[in-house]
């Protein structure tokens, strides 16, 4: 700040609504505590995790019940914001409910526990006395903020109130001002710049510069869209402070004794995607089904030593070792002198991170001992046709190899495979299903059915994936009146196409998972959560143990070449390069070997490129 600027005075509290994951802090909240700290020090913030007193209250396990679906967490505050129309929720909030899944309470029990808690918070703090309230608004967010907003606004009227996050970062975001006139600003995209410029305006003494003069990512009632809106984001992040995440500790401290816990620290090294890039001559970069960058223009990413940092700073205030990183897309380039200065903090700490298929096993091992034991990777699909039509820039070797480095790594893999996904056909189902033949010795996948986002190049070029329409989704008219769901752009939308021949391809491949699961953990009882595939390497000779759920463990012994190209193939090789490799051995030999491991499901093979699957009891690649 210069000299010339007068000193900005005032009080901010920074709000997340209900449903995160109750055990985490808010990296908006604790990013943007820790930025308004730095450049306007005389603005006392306060951060409020309100998520985590309606967990408290509601106890955990039912909170987390409800948090894990979007329109059953939705439905609890519909009821609140609209209670002439609660029976709307409830009855969206019971089709969400398995009949033999896990019951969380009454929908009614829960909307009065939730009304109870939020009015005790509300008429404990002197509204009158604040300068600004800010709500940041991703996921599970949007009625619960709504709500508290209303109820803000009804006490204190000219307390001005801006909103911002992923949830409106699509097309016609600021149009949420007109359906919701109790809101007074919208920031679009990244926060740190525009809510310093915003609170600047509003308390510098006589407002002296025009409310036009805010960056045109803050929207207000009066300005209008104009389509040549710039991103307010910083152009490195090697300027921002460490997450202050004081506030959820100070409130969890407050709990009795049985319901405190140990969170996981949410840090990020970059925002945005690398993969993501912009869209060229009618086609699109990235993966097609992600909305997930809306609200980033371009990649950038920390310094590895700034990330070192963070960890270390933040293991040592709050004394807690469990880390997950938030990042979309792990930066690639930085990630081996990130992790192996992690690892020299010597400390024993966990981490959990989202990775791409074709991260390399050197990295996954610096990962593992750095700490990692957690990840999702960015499977979606078996069928390397249908990730050609996802462009995920993989084939379905490429996942299966990485699958097998994670559970040789002792490293638990939380991918998803996506069901249903537009345009899917009968050989990507059979392909797919073959597939899972060889997949049984790895973690399984968790299925989720395809979701249309908003504005990702599904939704852009829907045409391409025998989408016949967009429109919002259906389930909105459960939770707004008519009107507000018609003009309201959800980040979830709704569609007509080949949904119900999806289906109906699909039914075999979610059968051929849920025995997956059965066989896979029926094993890791019987190995004792070792791998079930496994190789002790004698030299010129390996041995292979292949356990099954049903059957007697097989015992393979391969010896010489056999053993050589097994060895060899321990990453995806093309059937050239095998013969090449191995050139003294003729190549219908070296084809005949190939064939015979594929059909004992010790290989698995894929246009003439191969991959062993056993894992070595001693982790070397």
């Amino acid at each position: 700040m210069s000299t010339t600027e007068p000193e900005v005075r005032g009080r901010l509290l920074l709000v997340s609504a209900p449903w995160p994951l109750f055990n985490r802090p808010s990296l908006p909240l604790g990013v943007l505590n820790a930025y308004l700290a730095t450049h306007l020090p005389h603005v006392q913030v306060e951060a409020c995790h309100l998520f985590l007193t309606v967990a408290n209250a509601l106890g955990y396990d039912c909170y987390q019940q409800v948090s894990r679906r979007v329109w059953r967490s939705e439905s609890i505050f519909s009821a609140l914001l609209y209670p002439d129309r609660a029976h709307n929720a409830e009855s969206l909030y019971n089709r969400t409910l398995k009949r033999r899944g896990d019951r969380p309470a009454y929908f009614q029990e829960i909307v009065q526990k939730v009304e109870a808690v939020t009015d005790r918070w509300i008429r404990q703090i002197d509204w009158s006395r604040l300068d600004l309230v800010g709500f940041t608004i991703s996921f599970c967010q949007i009625t619960s903020s709504l709500y508290l907003i209303s109820r803000i606004k009804a006490i204190c009227p000219s307390l001005p109130v801006v909103v911002g996050g992923s949830s409106f970062s699509g097309e016609r975001t600021a149009e949420i001002l007109k359906i919701f006139p109790f809101i007074d600003y919208l920031v679009v995209g990244e926060g740190e710049r525009p809510i310093v410029d915003l609170l600047r305006f509003l308390l510098t003494p006589h407002r002296q510069n025009s409310a036009a003069a805010l960056p045109s990512s803050v929207f207000f009632a009066g300005r209008k869209r104009t389509g040549q809106e710039q991103f307010c984001q910083l152009s490195r992040l090697d300027g921002l402070p460490i997450p202050d995440y004081d506030d959820y500790f100070n409130m969890l401290a407050g709990f009795s004794g049985p319901q405190r816990f140990f969170p996981t620290l949410p840090i990020e090294a970059s925002r945005g995607c690398w993969w993501h890039r912009q869209d060229r001559l009618g086609q699109f970069n990235g993966c097609a089904f992600c909305n997930l960058n809306l609200q980033w223009q371009g990649y950038r990413t920390k310094p590895s030593q700034q990330v070192i940092r963070e960890v270390d700073h933040l293991l040592r205030r709050h004394q807690v070792l469990s880390f997950a990183f938030a990042d979309n897309t792990f930066p690639a380039n930085s990630a081996v002198p990130i992790f192996d200065g992690i690892q020299k903090l010597g400390r024993d700490l966990s981490f959990f991170t989202e990775l791409r298929a074709n991260t390399p096993s050197s990295l996954l091992r610096k990962m593992k001992q750095a700490g990692v034991d957690r990840v999702q990777v960015g499977i979606e699909a078996l069928s390397s046709r249908l990730l050609s039509k996802m462009n995920k820039g993989v084939r379905a070797i490429d996942n299966l190899n990485m699958m097998k480095q994670c559970e040789a790594a002792g490293i638990v893999n939380m991918a998803n495979m996506m069901l249903h996904f537009p345009s899917s056909d009968s050989d990507d189902i059979q392909e797919t299903l073959r597939t899972l033949d060889f997949v049984r010795w790895y973690h399984p996948l968790k299925t989720v059915s395809f979701w249309l986002g908003l504005e990702s190049p599904v939704y852009r070029f829907a045409r391409q994936f025998h989408i016949s329409s967009t429109f919002n989704h259906p389930n909105l008219k459960k939770l707004f009146p008519k009107p507000v769901a018609a003009a309201l752009r959800f980040i979830i939308q709704g569609y007509r196409g080949d949904r119900k021949r999806q289906q109906q391809l699909w039914r075999p491949v979610e059968m051929k998972v849920r025995q997956w699961h059965n066989d896979y953990f029926s094993m890791q009882r019987r190995t004792g959560g070792k791998p079930a595939l496994t190789l002790r390497d004698g030299g010129r000779f390996v041995m292979i143990s292949q356990r099954f759920p049903d059957q007697a463990t097989a015992e393979h012994r391969l010896t010489g070449i056999s053993a050589d190209i097994y060895r060899f193939c321990y990453k995806p090789r093309r059937l050239e390069r095998i013969a090449d490799n191995f050139a003294s051995h003729r190549s219908e030999e070296i084809q005949s070997f190939l064939k015979g491991m594929v059909e004992k499901r010790l290989m698995f093979d894929e246009q003439d490129c191969y991959l062993s699957l056993a894992m070595p009891v001693a982790w070397k690649q």
